[in-house]
């Protein structure tokens, strides 16, 4: 008999309130994704679970209204609207920040492209959600991030959002641009969106941790790293822990 200390198994969950417009957001979930591989070296059998909330940096200007049309959706190039809310300059200056910033996540941002109310990108995610679950989730968020911020494509339009349905497994095209077309499960991405706000949320990525802990904005690896350790600490003082 040893005295070497078995660590007990914690099952992980984190809320993500973000948007699929969002930089930080995409760059965030690289750096939580490493976070994750990165504990579970130490503890590979510790699960995680993350579930997406949506939050609109450009809430819909219908939004209060009982009856929004799904399609089309009005989008504009995002140059131009960056440098209505920026001004020219400072667009500049954070676009180069974006680009280095991205870049040493294994990111390449591009800065073109059309850009819209994400109201219909959030929908197609939660679809996800309840036609594959988590898995799916995340392919389908990784889509929407890599056409928008990689590949400078509109992820407004319905037939980019059908591909991106598609390519993460949720069905047939016909499956999923009936729904998209029907308009389903917008006033719940709504509801869920305005509980953001509700809260306080006032910017995005926003992660919640086991129910307990918040953490805002894209951190480093080692915030999530340092919070997951201290979780499995306070798991081993209430819980206790076997012994070889």
């Amino acid at each position: 008999m040893s005295n070497r200390v078995i660590p007990k198994m914690t099952n992980f969950n984190i809320d993500i309130i973000s948007d699929v417009v969002c930089p930080w957001c995409y760059i965030g979930h690289t750096r939580l994704s490493r976070a994750i591989a990165n504990h579970k070296n130490s503890y590979p059998d510790d699960t995680f679970k993350l579930n997406y909330k949506p939050f609109y940096l450009a809430p819909p200007p219908q939004l209060k209204s009982n009856s929004i049309p799904p399609f089309p959706v009005e989008s504009r190039p995002r140059k131009e609207v960056y440098a209505e809310k920026f001004g020219p300059e400072r667009v500049q200056q954070i676009n180069a920040r974006m680009a280095q910033v991205s870049a040493s996540e294994g990111l390449n941002f591009k800065f073109g492209g059309k850009t819209g109310v994400s109201r219909n990108g959030h929908r197609l995610v939660h679809y996800a959600q309840n036609h594959g679950g988590e898995e799916a989730q995340n392919r389908a968020m990784l889509g929407l991030w890599r056409r928008y911020f990689e590949e400078e494509v509109d992820i407004t339009e319905l037939d980019v959002l059908v591909e991106t349905g598609v390519e993460a497994g949720l069905g047939s095209a016909d499956e999923i641009k009936k729904y998209l077309e029907s308009g389903a499960d917008g006033k719940e991405v709504d509801e869920l969106a305005e509980e953001a706000r509700h809260k306080g949320i006032n910017g995005v990525p926003h992660y919640e941790i086991q129910g307990r802990w918040e953490v805002s904005g894209a951190q480093d690896p080692v915030a999530f790293e340092t919070l997951f350790k201290r979780w499995k600490n306070m798991e081993t003082k209430e819980k206790g822990t076997g012994t070889l």
